[in-house]
């Protein structure tokens, strides 16, 4: 992205001095810009518009530690990383279970062998979890069953259901990461053509 015209050193100093105008004047000039290259990686156009509106709630409040005549480095790398982090959070509040489904719609080959390839990898990690945790996690994911249902059948208390659902997540989380976000950096843009 480089720098647009109309944003000029005096610009820039009355934006840092705190104008409103000035940021009225920036965000005119670089939202769309932002906005097409968020939702190059967000999950939805959403997703997007609440990272955009980050990033520039994000300028307005760091103007003063913004340093030098461009801000666009500045602005793709902020956007860039808020995008990056809601396609993670996008991707990790998504039901595994939905993995396959999910695979059987694709057509591609080449998209069908990543979906193949993470629900093999997050079944092998699931198959790591200590039994117990491994249990309760299935229990929960796989048939559907409340917390509550969870801790009268195996005759323990809601909050270590609770407990032992949020490490598995977090082990999921740390150990899936790397392959869910490449897959999901890959597929996304076909999908939302």
């Amino acid at each position: 992205m480089q720098a647009a015209p109309s944003i000029t050193a005096s610009l820039l100093l009355a934006f840092r001095n705190g104008e409103t105008w000035a940021f009225n004047e920036i965000f005119t000039v670089y939202d769309a810009r932002l906005m097409a290259y968020a939702a190059k990686i967000c999950a939805t156009r959403q997703d997007a518009e609440e990272v955009v509106q980050d990033v520039f709630i994000s300028l307005w409040e760091n103007r003063l530690g913004i340093e030098g005549p461009d801000i666009s480095g500045w602005l793709i790398k902020v956007c860039r990383n808020k995008a990056l982090k809601s396609l993670r959070r996008h991707v990790f509040q998504a039901d595994i279970s939905t993995l396959p489904d999910l695979a059987a719609t694709q057509q591609n080959p080449l998209e069908q062998l990543y979906f193949d390839e993470i629900e093999e990898y997050i079944r092998q990690v699931i198959q790591t979890l200590p039994p117990a945790r491994k249990k309760i996690f299935l229990m929960n994911r796989e048939q559907h069953l409340s917390y509550q249902q969870i801790a009268d059948e195996l005759g323990i208390s809601v909050f270590t259901v609770k407990k032992q659902i949020s490490l598995a997540i977090q082990h999921l989380r740390a150990t899936v990461t790397p392959y869910a976000c490449s897959l999901a950096l890959i597929m996304l843009p076909p999908m939302l053509n």
